[in-house]
């Protein structure tokens, strides 16, 4: 492995190599991931004698325990290394797709939710967020927006997808190849190129040459200094402020998507074209390396923060009451996705950033707390609204007022001052 790194780095720094890595872990987040379980959800309402409240009821559950437990992993990420940690997670992805093909009853639906919630969508995001960042410093906004890539392509693909796997050869075949696809692609490739820190490797952060060791603190050293540990970190309101406003697209987001085909069917739009404009909702975020070092690494944090929140807040009234066809489909979900990849790029950034990298594992861990919670607070309250009013105008009223506290938050954050123990001359 280190003659691996070596050699790679003596051509192209490596941290591009660990970019590619993190790619690949997104995409295979996709079977935990709301915008393909919504595709399999379709399927069990209709073939289960269950209504939409009760399995959105169950998603919810499951997706608050797998939540909780994600700071766990984000520990054992900073104990043992994103590298063997997400060769774990994508293992037990394997086994929970693999589970899911045999489900047969709610209990089971549930524990197949948990798994490929917290393996998947919590652990195959939260794990190359915290390598990523690993890597970089002058370009981490440019990488964590091209490692992000990954996962926007599954979210155009994988419904579609997975669509036309459930077709040819049935709900339970399409998970069985799941199963498939992580044993014999993701894990070998994890395992031969993933590589936890430059350190480890005696490579500098992005093969930067120290003219002079007496003007510079080491890599490790600046590390030290620059970090926060968790237990720091949620002592800062920028903690709290920037967890609750990474709820609300998790929330709405996962909300809507999991119930994505009735809204649609409401606008008289069919499965087929339903599954395609859901993952138009990522084509926006192919821009964003662009938009990195003139954006992101330039303007406050508060102000990018704040104008997404606004823009997502307008693509909530959007939804309510502008859309009657497929093409107003489309352009309500382009407008939204460039308000939650930008802001998913922000967020990521502000960690590393504002906290350092040392517990990057850790804060990472906690953080991603609010993001599941907020997906699993979403599609709950749309079951409801649509089994009490076969709409779903109230959901999207009390999401409106959750983003529009969050929309307040936003302009409350600042970089946190850590108070500094060592002295380092």
């Amino acid at each position: 492995m280190r003659n691996i790194v070596k050699k790679i780095n003596q051509k192209i720094y490596y941290g591009w190599i660990i970019v590619l890595i993190g790619n690949l872990a997104f995409f295979m987040s996709a079977p935990g991931q709301t915008y393909s379980i919504s595709v399999f959800v379709n399927e069990y309402e209709n073939i289960f004698p269950y209504s939409s409240t009760t399995i959105s009821s169950a998603y919810s559950i499951a997706t608050v325990f797998s939540g909780l437990l994600l700071i766990f992993m984000g520990k054992a990420s900073d104990k043992y290394g994103p590298r063997k940690m997400m060769m774990v997670a994508g293992f037990m992805l394997a086994l929970s797709t693999l589970f899911s093909s045999f489900t047969s009853n709610i209990l089971m639906i549930f524990f197949s939710f948990f798994m490929l919630r917290y393996f998947g969508q919590g652990s195959l995001t939260l794990l190359p967020n915290a390598l990523v960042p690993q890597w970089f410093e002058k370009n981490r906004a440019l990488a964590i927006s091209l490692a992000a890539i990954g996962g926007l392509i599954a979210t155009m693909l994988i419904p579609s997808f997975n669509y036309w796997l459930i077709q040819e050869i049935g709900w339970e075949n399409a998970w069985r190849i799941w199963s498939l696809i992580l044993i014999v692609l993701f894990l070998p490739l994890v395992f031969i190129f993933s590589a936890d820190k430059p350190e480890d490797y005696q490579i500098t952060m992005e093969n930067q040459i120290i003219k002079d060791q007496k003007l510079h603190l080491s890599s490790l050293e600046k590390m030290e200094i620059e970090s926060f540990t968790l237990s720091e970190g949620i002592k800062t309101k920028e903690f709290w402020f920037a967890g609750i406003i990474s709820m609300i697209p998790s929330m709405f987001t996962t909300g809507m998507t999991f119930h994505f085909y009735k809204i649609m069917d409401l606008r008289s739009i069919e499965n087929e074209t339903a599954a395609i404009i859901i993952g138009l909702v990522a084509l926006p975020s192919f821009i964003i390396p662009f938009l990195a070092k003139p954006l992101i690494d330039k303007q406050p944090v508060k102000h990018i923060l704040s104008t997404t929140m606004a823009m997502m807040i307008i693509s909530m009234f959007i939804l309510m009451y502008f859309i009657s066809n497929a093409s107003h489909a489309i352009l309500f979900i382009l407008f939204y996705g460039l308000a939650i990849a930008v802001q998913a790029v922000t967020l990521n950034v502000l960690w590393p950033n504002y906290f350092g990298r040392k517990h990057l594992g850790s804060i990472r861990g906690a953080a991603t707390i609010f993001m599941v919670i907020g997906s699993a607070l979403g599609p709950l309250p749309f079951g409801i609204s649509y089994d009490l009013t076969s709409q779903y105008n109230y959901a999207i009223v009390g999401m409106i007022i959750f983003a529009s506290i969050a929309f307040v938050l936003s302009f409350l954050i600042d970089k946190p001052i850590k108070e500094r123990k060592d002295n380092f001359n």
